[in-house]
This record gives C-alpha cells, sequence and structure tokens, in this order.
C-alpha cells in the first residue's frame, strides 16, 4: 500500500517549484511584451535609436525636437546657380533667390512610424530592426515651388512658339472654289512637369544645368486631313442659319460657319460658337423697358412714347447647343439638300411692371402689328432720308374708322424739309432726287399694316425689283409713294386708336414699324405666294459722279430679273372665320445693276 501510495502522489516541495517556474516565465513574457510595446508606441513618435542627418544626432527624438535641433544646427545650403535651358535659350537664378532649403521632412518623416497593412508580429520585428539600425541620412536641397515655377515661366517667355490650329476660309460666300484651308503650326512649350522632375534629381552642392524637355502643342492636317477636312466643309458652301428674336435676326453665312468646323478631330468646335453666342447674348439680353405715353387729347399730337418691351435673357446653353444642332444638320445629306436652317432663339422673357393702358383712354395698350426691312449697301443720303421719313410717320395716331395717307402725313418731300438727293426710280433710269429711300419706309409701314390685319385701300407696287426690299422678304411685298395719288393708305377698321410707332436704325441700316392699338383678336396669314414671267437684267449702268475719286467706281443699286408676283393676306376674326382676303399681284421690270463713276471735277 505505503508503495502504491509514493506512486501515485507528486511530492510538495516538486509542485511549488514547478510552480514558480511557471510564474517566472510568464513574468518574463509580460517584461518582454512590455517593452516590444513600449518600442512599438515610441516608433510611432520618435525616431531610431541610432539616427544621424548631416552628422547630427537626433536619435530617439520626436519629429518636432529633431527639426528644431537640425534648423538651429544646420547652415544654409551652399550658394550655387540653377541654369535651365532648351537649345541656346537659357535663364538662370541663383539658390538664394529659389529660397533653398534643406528638405528635412524628406528625410524624417519615413524613419517615424509603423508598418501598415501587416500582422502585428510583422510590425514589431519591424519595428525592432529599425530601432537597433543605425541610420545616416543626408539632407536633399529643395526650392520654394513658387519661385522655380517663376523661373520656368520666365523660360517659356523665351522659348514658347504659339500653336495655330488648322482652320478653314471661305473666301466668297456660296463659291466652294474660294474654300481655303490652313494646315496649321505646331507650337511648342516647356514641360514643366518633367523640367521640375529634373531639377529635383540634381546634386545641388555646386552650380548645375539642367536641359528642359519640350513638348510639342498644336497639331497640323496632312494632305490626306486636309481632303477630309474640305468634304466636312463643302456641304456648309451656300448655306445660311438664322437666329431670330424680336424680328431681329441673329445670322450665320458659309462663310461664318465654315470657320466653326474643328477640322482636325471633326464636328463643331465648342469654344468658337459660344464666343458667337457671347456676342449675342450681349446684344440680346436686357432688363424689362416701362412704356410711357404723353400725347394732347385734343389734337392727338404724341410728345412722348416709350414702348412696353419684356427684359430678355437668352439661354446660352441652349443657343450654343441650337448652333451646332444647325451645322450638323446641314452637313448631314439630304434630297434635297438643306439650303437654309431657320430657329427661335430661346430667350427667358419677364414683362414690364405697367402696362400703355395706364396712361391712355384711347385703346392704345398693346401691340397689333409689326412690319420690318433693311437697306444695307444704302448711300449715306438715302440712309439719311429713310432715318427723316421713319420719325415723320412714327407717333402718329389714327382714329377709329380713319383712313391713314402716308403722303399726307409725311408732307412735302424736298431739300426745303431736310431731305436730301439720293437715287430714285424715274422712268427707265436711277437718277437723283429728293427723297430717295422714302418707299423703304412706305414699305416697312405696309407690312406692319398686313400683319395687323387692317384694310388696305390703296398700295402701288415699284416698277421695278428694289434689292433692299427683298433683304428679308420675297418678291412683291412692297409699297411706292410718290407725291399725288403715288400713295399707301389704309383704313383703322377696330373700334380704337391705333399708334404708329417706328425706328430706323442708321448703323444696322434696319428699321421697323409697330402698331399699337386694342386687339379685337384678329389674325393675318400671307400665303400663296408665287412668282413667274422671269426675264433676265439689263447690262449695268455707269452713272457720271464728280463725288467719285476719277478710276472709281461705287455701286448704289443692284440687278434684278424682271419678275411677276403675287401673294394673298388673309385675314382671320377671333373665332378663325375668314373675313378678308386680299391679293397683291406685283409686275417688276428687268433692272440693271447702277454704278457711279468717279469723274474729274
Amino acid at each position: 500500500m505505503s508503495d502504491s501510495k509514493q506512486y501515485f502522489t507528486t511530492p510538495y516541495s516538486q509542485t511549488a517549484k514547478v510552480t514558480t517556474l511557471s510564474f517566472a516565465a510568464a513574468g518574463f513574457s509580460c517584461l518582454i511584451a512590455g517593452i516590444l510595446l513600449l518600442l512599438y508606441v515610441n516608433a510611432k513618435s520618435h525616431l531610431p535609436l541610432h539616427t544621424t542627418i548631416n552628422g547630427i544626432d537626433v536619435g530617439n527624438r520626436t519629429v518636432a525636437d529633431a527639426k528644431n535641433k537640425l534648423e538651429k544646427q544646420l547652415l544654409a545650403p551652399p550658394l550655387h546657380q540653377v541654369t535651365l535651358s532648351v537649345d541656346a535659350i537659357s535663364v538662370a537664378s541663383n539658390s538664394s533667390e529659389l529660397e533653398a532649403r534643406y528638405d528635412v521632412d524628406k528625410a524624417i518623416l519615413p524613419l517615424v512610424g509603423t508598418p501598415q497593412n501587416a500582422h502585428i508580429r510583422t510590425k514589431v520585428f519591424a519595428v525592432l530592426q529599425r530601432y537597433f539600425t543605425t541610420h545616416e541620412a543626408t539632407l536633399d536641397i529643395t526650392y520654394n515651388p513658387e519661385k522655380l515655377n517663376e523661373l520656368l515661366a520666365l523660360l517659356q517667355t523665351k522659348v514658347e512658339i504659339p500653336a495655330q490650329p488648322p482652320r478653314a476660309t471661305l473666301r466668297v460666300s456660296g463659291n466652294s472654289n474660294s474654300l481655303e484651308i490652313f494646315a496649321g503650326i505646331q507650337g511648342r512649350t516647356v514641360a514643366v512637369e518633367a523640367a521640375t522632375q529634373l531639377i529635383a534629381e540634381q546634386k545641388k552642392s555646386s552650380d548645375f544645368t539642367v536641359a528642359v524637355p519640350v513638348a510639342s502643342t498644336g497639331a497640323v492636317l496632312d494632305e490626306a486631313g486636309a481632303q477630309t477636312a474640305l468634304s466636312q466643309l463643302q456641304p456648309l458652301v451656300g448655306t445660311t442659319i438664322t437666329f431670330s428674336r424680336e424680328g431681329i435676326p441673329f445670322v450665320l453665312k458659309d462663310t461664318d460657319t465654315v470657320g466653326f468646323i474643328d477640322l482636325v478631330n471633326g464636328g463643331v468646335q465648342s469654344t468658337a460658337v459660344a464666343a458667337t453666342v457671347s456676342r449675342w447674348e450681349k446684344a440680346i439680353n436686357r432688363p424689362p423697358q416701362e412704356p410711357q405715353l404723353e400725347y394732347n387729347k385734343e389734337t392727338l399730337a404724341v410728345t412722348k412714347f416709350v414702348p412696353p418691351r419684356n427684359g430678355l435673357t437668352l439661354d446660352v446653353d441652349k443657343t450654343t447647343k441650337l448652333v451646332s444642332d444647325a451645322i450638323r444638320e446641314l452637313q448631314t445629306p439630304s434630297e434635297p439638300k438643306v439650303k437654309q436652317v431657320d430657329k427661335k432663339l430661346p430667350l427667358a422673357e419677364l414683362p414690364p411692371k405697367k402696362s400703355l393702358a395706364d396712361f391712355n383712354t384711347l385703346g392704345i395698350k398693346e401691340r397689333i402689328g409689326f412690319g420690318e426691312s433693311y437697306y444695307a449697301h444704302s448711300i449715306p443720303n438715302r440712309i439719311h432720308n429713310v432715318a427723316l421719313a421713319a420719325s415723320r410717320i412714327s407717333l402718329h395716331i389714327v382714329k377709329p374708322g380713319e383712313e391713314f395717307s402716308f403722303n399726307k402725313t409725311l408732307g412735302e418731300v424736298s431739300g426745303e424739309t431736310g431731305f436730301k438727293s439720293a437715287y430714285v426710280i424715274q422712268g427707265n433710269r436711277t437718277v437723283l432726287g429728293d427723297g430717295g429711300g422714302v418707299c423703304q419706309v412706305s414699305s416697312t409701314l405696309f407690312r406692319a399694316v398686313l400683319n395687323a390685319g387692317l384694310d388696305v385701300t390703296r398700295r402701288l407696287p415699284h416698277s421695278y425689283r428694289v434689292s433692299y426690299y427683298e433683304l428679308n422678304s420675297k418678291p412683291g411685298i412692297d409699297a411706292t409713294v410718290y407725291s399725288g395719288e403715288t400713295d399707301f393708305r389704309f383704313k383703322n377698321d377696330t373700334d380704337h386708336a391705333i399708334l404708329i410707332y417706328g425706328e430706323a436704325d442708321s448703323r444696322n441700316l434696319y428699321m421697323f414699324y409697330e402698331l399699337y392699338g386694342t386687339s379685337d383678336g384678329r389674325t393675318a396669314e400671307i400665303v400663296d405666294h408665287k412668282t413667274w414671267n422671269f426675264r433676265p437684267a439689263p447690262p449695268p449702268v455707269y452713272i457720271p459722279d464728280p463725288s467719285v475719286p476719277p478710276g472709281k467706281t461705287v455701286q448704289v443699286d443692284w440687278a434684278a430679273a424682271g419678275v411677276s408676283a403675287s401673294f394673298k393676306n388673309i385675314v382671320k376674326d377671333k373665332t378663325g372665320r375668314i373675313i378678308r382676303e386680299d391679293t397683291y399681284v406685283s409686275n417688276y421690270r428687268p433692272w440693271s445693276a447702277k454704278y457711279l463713276q468717279g469723274v474729274a471735277q
């Protein structure tokens, strides 16, 4: 029994010894773990134990302490010159001007911290290895980035060759043979990023020169690219795009649109379109215009009138897209080929706070008719006469039931009444006569009356087609006037007075008339326009004129073929019932171009 007991029982002293060893081992492990933890934590904020930078001991210091010690003991970087060159061109600056300094952070920061995204044992081992390893670092020299960029910019001014992009020019509208392609000129520029990297790689203890790389800019068309560009441009020749705004069009001719095409990548250049739309925006945008009307209640003579105008804001983004879409539409093959595209400008409108009705009891409260015309190429005297005649007809009030006479309202046309001598049609010739250009005014008023659906009681066409009246209209929508019965007349067949208001823009050679009254709901539409009986224009006529220098010619009238024209103006009441259907017929004889020919005084 006793032997058996000794076999199964451990003596107390032996058990205590084992337990003591176990506790000692556990304590040692904890001590080691604690030391490792302290080293790990220390490594996050302190440099390794054996660290020197530029020979200065900064071991086991925090980043702030190490920086402070280095700044106190380090001298300024050695003075040296930095030269940047491209071919034979160079610029230079010394290290002081570039604000050279030692890059302490670059040397210190990689030595601080602990490995990321690794197992804890790997991190601890890496920390121990780095902590007890000797680190000897040399500080790099760096420059103030702004100063270095200024030096590179100075080099750029001497080195840069601006690129000239390919572009197209149409010398003569409608003539594809006048299309010219400029292939472009390649430019060059300093490769700043690459140059900065090369400078950083230099040993900066003494003078050094860096051959700065350059980069090519712009694209140049080769012969095949030029042919491709021509094929893109051909469909635009002879086309126009019109964007209208309150009767005033913004026209892009083929000479404009060919310049919008990206000859390198194809398509439309958004920057070129944006520049054009920006100009339109400046011309269009306006605040609301509050109306004013002052008049003599007995004579109905108007002393002041300001028409109401909605404030306008052009939607630039939508307009830019409209222009691009219109150009693409013209370039798209179709049968028949599209030559004219008409678009309405996207405008936001803000009405004025007051109404014309607040200023009168005559029923003059809204616009009921509008007409416009252009007179490009007019000579100065004709421009003067248009403006004078337009102002004398403007602000005239036509009472309900009254017949308006253009000649009677205008009064005498002569030099004594302010009119100048300009070319008028007389018989078979264009001759100088007082008041040349007055018919521009009567024709514009005729269009406003047609638009208002009023009763035209007398209208006569010209004997010949006049180029001015077809700049924005078809043949036959004109009205000639002269003394006597060669008059334009209409009747105010509404229940309220009508105010005639017009302006002539002598700079842009554009005029309009507006009729203000009370709308009774009627509408008017020009339909069924026809032309026939075409005859060619006769040879040009040269008219001697001492005001033109000898040997010079000035064109004052443009050739027009003879033609017969007709149209209907259908007037409907507010229910849509036709109340009047007026047919206008014009027969124009062929007309020759007219030139003033210089003669000796």
